[in-house]
């Protein structure tokens, strides 16, 4: 084999590596930027069209699936927990978590399934702006762990603990006394159920704890996970980055069980 062949071949093999690495470059650029990473999965799931495991990291714009009995929890940057039932599909459309600017922005559209949301750090920011979209209404989040899917022929919201969530129906109808535009959940177990026709939320009220169990179910991981399973939220969230629509005020490390609050008689 000749010095000049031998020349040639090393300069293609360096010119097909640079071009790899370019293109991976450019698809993580495409991908937009980091913003939390997959902690726990069960049976199948999608972050961005690629099969999730713990670890995948997961950027803004990306779409986040779950399949048939599946389970999938992403940590933001922030701390911020997101748990996906199955059959349920989000989309990321925005976050944003600068502490230094004391500025956080998180916005989610949420198409399908069922879902519970716990903030982190974003929820102290003092310019926040965090919201979940879904087909029925709009979250507007101060900061919270909350619960929203389908239950009983219905899409309802639930307040985990106490906070704030703001709900809104996605096509309020004028002149209608029977449709509430807007409601306000501020007690732990206070939900709203959505009205199919009207796209409206009804009025808060406790939920039985029944309710609540089978909410929390859906959403809930259904083996044990062990240190190889699961990562602690904050490893390998150094460089990650943003968005969703919905809102609540909180500051967990992440989502507790569920303690009803009793009742007291006058």
């Amino acid at each position: 084999m000749s010095l000049g062949y031998t020349l040639r071949v090393v300069v293609a093999v360096v010119a097909i590596s640079a071009l790899s690495g370019l293109a991976a470059t450019v698809d993580a650029w495409a991908a937009g930027p980091t913003v939390g990473m997959v902690t726990k999965v069960e049976n199948q799931a999608q972050v961005g069209g690629v099969a999730a495991a713990v670890g995948t990291p997961v950027h803004m714009s990306d779409t986040l699936h779950t399949g048939a009995k599946a389970r999938l929890q992403v940590t933001f940057r922030d701390q911020t927990n997101l748990t996906l039932g199955e059959n349920a599909t989000i989309v990321v459309d925005r976050f944003v978590f600068d502490p230094d600017a004391s500025v956080g922005e998180a916005a989610l559209n949420a198409t399908k399934g069922a879902f519970r949301l716990t903030t982190g750090r974003i929820s102290e920011m003092r310019n926040k702006n965090i919201g979940v979209t879904t087909s029925f209404g709009a979250l507007a989040v101060r900061g919270t762990d909350f619960w929203w899917g389908p239950i009983e022929g219905q899409f309802g919201v639930l307040l985990v603990h106490n906070s704030r969530l703001d709900v809104r129906g996605a096509e309020c109808p004028e002149n209608d006394r029977r449709c509430r535009c807007a409601v306000t959940l501020d007690q732990a177990g206070e939900g709203t159920d959505f009205d199919r026709d009207r796209r409206c939320p009804g009025t808060p009220y406790p939920w039985p704890q029944a309710r609540i169990d089978a909410a929390l179910q859906m959403t809930g991981f259904q083996v044990a996970f062990v240190p190889s399973q699961a990562i602690p939220a904050g490893v390998g969230l150094a460089a990650a980055g943003a968005g969703f629509t919905v809102s609540t005020t909180t500051n967990n490390e992440g989502p507790p069980p569920f303690t009803p609050v009793v009742p007291v008689s006058p």
